[in-house]
């Protein structure tokens, strides 16, 4: 089967230094692949790569992206602008600051129809009720009049999933979609997004840092560290038998309904290393309590260790036994 998207050795710079450095992913229709990851590791960047919206500073530097098969890493920005939204969508983790605070937001959702001559005002404005109502919005008619900054960020960010929605895309990108919601909003907006993903067979690539999301929303993990992608998996498989350490860790910090109570959460030393200076080696080597003399000289490839499963660590045995 001919996934949704895919990318093979994507590298992405700004200034010279790598921020993506060989990444290689692929969705399938109706799937939510999850990229996580610490803040700083290129998760945003990957994405912001595949839809072709890189800010000015950042430029794609080698790799090639697929949709369904053809290549889009070479198109030009207008035929780039007829694929987005149409096929491609994205939304952020900043709905409010995403919206135009000067125009109604059922007039936002309309612009996203305004290519297809084929609909009158009518007609338009009967979808974008019928999308607003969809998406768990009460009295649309309402609702849509309204300003960004009358709603709640819980509703902008439904208005913005609305958006992308209504011309049924193949692939949404989510980026933090939940990050500026409250827990109770979270949980409704991540299953709005499954309910969609459902009825429209869209793929989706979920970027996050919380594991908690990846559990509860996703069907494989992609688990990214300093540009690089180090584990990919079924959510199952790597959530029960994690075969890099960074993934291990990230585990680890989940708080745990039925763990001991007045502990401390498990941290992991260190930070992201800065994009001017990636470590050589093993790009986690500084942080990795099973380091050893290979890991800070040679980088580890991406090597499957079961089917379906693939990491990039040369002690990808030890994770269960060694791991303090």
């Amino acid at each position: 089967m001919t996934p949704v998207l895919s990318c093979i050795d994507l590298r992405i710079e700004i200034g010279g230094s790598p921020v993506v450095d060989g990444t290689s992913l692929s969705i399938n229709s109706g799937e939510t692949l999850a990229l996580v990851g610490e803040s700083g590791c290129g998760k945003s960047m990957t994405a912001l790569g595949l839809i072709r919206l890189l800010p000015d500073a950042a430029r794609q530097s080698g790799g090639q992206i697929t949709l369904q098969g053809d290549r889009i890493d070479q198109l030009s920005e207008r035929q780039m602008n007829r694929l987005r939204g149409d096929r491609l969508a994205m939304i952020f983790q900043e709905p409010v600051a995403s919206l135009d605070p000067l125009m109604p937001v059922g007039r936002q959702i309309a612009e996203a129809l305004s290519r297809d001559s084929t609909l009158s005002g009518a007609q338009v404005a009967v979808r974008v009720l019928d999308m607003l109502n969809r998406v768990g919005i009460d009295r649309p008619e309402v609702r849509a009049r309204q300003y960004p900054f009358q709603l709640s960020g819980g509703m902008c960010q439904r208005v913005m999933i609305a958006m992308a929605m209504i011309r049924q895309p193949i692939l949404l990108i989510a980026d933090e979609p939940t990050t500026a919601l409250d827990v109770t909003i979270q949980k409704q907006i991540l299953q709005l997004m499954a309910d969609l993903r459902r009825e429209t067979g869209s793929a989706v690539l979920l970027i996050t840092h919380d594991m908690g999301v990846v559990s509860e929303s996703a069907d494989r993990v992609a688990v990214m560290y300093a540009g690089r992608i180090v584990e990919t998996g079924s959510v199952g498989q790597v959530f029960t038998g994690p075969r890099h350490p960074y993934t291990a860790m990230l585990l680890r910090t989940i708080p745990r309904l039925d763990g001991p109570r007045k502990v401390a959460l498990p941290a992991i030393a260190g930070a992201v290393p800065d994009i001017r200076d990636w470590p050589q080696g093993c790009r986690f080597h500084p942080r990795c309590p099973l380091a050893t003399d290979r890991c800070r000289n040679e980088a580890p490839p991406l090597a499957t260790v079961a089917p379906g499963h693939d990491t990039a660590c040369w002690h990808h045995d030890r994770i269960a036994s060694d791991l303090p």
